[in-house]
């Protein structure tokens, strides 16, 4: 039965007490995929969830000032997560219609 470490998923010898790669402790019974894949699981959703401050700074700062709204846009659309680039594209096109508005605004 293969043995996977429960804090990073690494594949173990049967026989290990610790982890090689992250050094945590291994009491308890034998853990399988399935314990892996919840960690990757877990691992993405934290993921997910730690671009909610950037996404809400995006929004706001398209509004109220677009050139840092744009720059924010970059930053989520460089983001490894599908969530954060969705929002990305959406600051990004915020950002222009209210600098293209503005814009409009001074001319008239």
């Amino acid at each position: 039965m293969t043995k996977y470490c429960p804090a990073c998923g690494e594949q173990l010898i049967d026989e290990a007490r610790f982890c090689k790669n992250c050094g945590a402790e291994l009491n308890g019974p034998q853990t399988n995929g399935n314990t892996h894949q919840q960690n990757t699981r877990q691992f993405i959703e934290s993921s997910e969830k730690s671009h909610t401050l950037a996404i809400i700074a995006g929004y706001a700062m398209a509004i109220l000032i677009p050139l840092i709204g744009l720059i924010i846009s970059i930053y989520l659309l460089t983001r490894d997560s599908s969530n954060a680039k969705k929002h990305g594209k959406y600051v990004l096109i915020v950002a222009v219609v209210i600098w293209v508005l503005s814009i409009l605004a001074v001319l008239r």
